[in-house]
């Protein structure tokens, strides 16, 4: 009876360990986004990403902007948004994908540590569109991305498309203070930022790619008419016009963490040789 509760205890200690050890506590996810839109078409400023337990809500449609998202709409500076992230979330995890203005067909990529615990299990994101007085890409909903399986290695990696263009109503459409005019032929009317007019206004959908009419067809409008205040020629302008494309972006979140042999395996052949040995024991006894 004191052999099999010792076999008992060494095989036992060891299964625990190797349970103990092959829990990791953080995972590396590697997120790449691709500026869908076609040569000559929109920009998006540098990504601004978010790892959370759900609670973190970026915007809602209906509602005013907070002065972080005013400020990555408006500039594209996510470092207020940041703050606030940081403010309201326990354990959540974000930063920024890309450096510079990410061109049409171009990319970007980061890695991001994040916890294993639930507190990372969700993604939001952020972007603003090129040029535009302050529209923007984004997530409303802070559930819609959901990690659960990415981050337990249920799955690998996760893809999705982005879709839907906002205004953060935060400045007037007039387009002409976008940090981004010239790119577009047009008079840039900012020399620094947040010189626009403040409209004091809601967050809108203005418009999705592959729709036909934008939701808000004013604020759009005012896009377009900005666009024609650069000479465009009509194809030019019409590759400005995002509700043609098929997708406004992409995102793929890989799972690139390395798995080493956890040290429970080490701890393991000791223990099972043990236990092989008080068996060879117990039958020559």
């Amino acid at each position: 009876m004191a052999l099999n509760k010792q076999l008992l205890s060494a095989f036992g200690l060891a299964v625990m360990v190797m349970g103990s050890a092959a829990q990791a506590s953080s995972a590396q996810i590697q997120v790449d986004f691709t500026n869908n839109a076609p040569a000559g078409g929109t920009l998006q400023t540098p990504v601004w990403v978010g790892f959370h337990d759900g609670g973190f809500d970026t915007f809602s449609t209906g509602q005013a902007a907070t002065q972080g998202l005013e400020r990555l709409a408006e500039d594209g500076n996510t470092s207020v948004l940041s703050s606030e992230f940081g403010a309201s979330t326990v354990g959540g995890v974000d930063g920024q994908v890309g450096m510079a203005p990410i061109g049409p067909g171009g990319s970007a990529s980061n890695t991001f540590t994040v916890n294993t615990d639930g507190s990372n299990n969700y993604f939001s994101y952020a972007s603003m569109l090129l040029t535009s007085s302050d529209f923007f890409i984004g997530n409303g909903n802070p559930l819609a991305v959901d990690l659960s399986d990415l981050l337990d290695g249920v799955v690998s990696s996760l893809s999705f498309d982005v879709f839907r263009v906002y205004d953060a109503g935060t400045e007037v459409n007039d387009f002409s203070t976008s940090p981004a005019a010239t790119l577009f032929g047009a008079n840039s009317g900012q020399s620094r930022a947040n010189q626009g007019v403040d409209e004091n206004g809601l967050v809108t959908l203005v418009g999705a790619a592959g729709s036909v009419i934008p939701d808000s067809f004013d604020a759009f409008n005012a896009f377009i008419l900005f666009a024609n205040a650069g000479d465009l020629t009509d194809e030019e302008l019409l590759k400005l016009n995002f509700t043609g494309y098929e997708s406004i972006g992409s995102f793929a979140l890989t799972n690139v963490s390395e798995v080493p042999v956890p040290a429970a395996v080490f701890l393991f052949g000791p223990a099972l040789m043990g236990f092989l040995g008080l068996r060879r024991k117990a039958k020559t006894a």
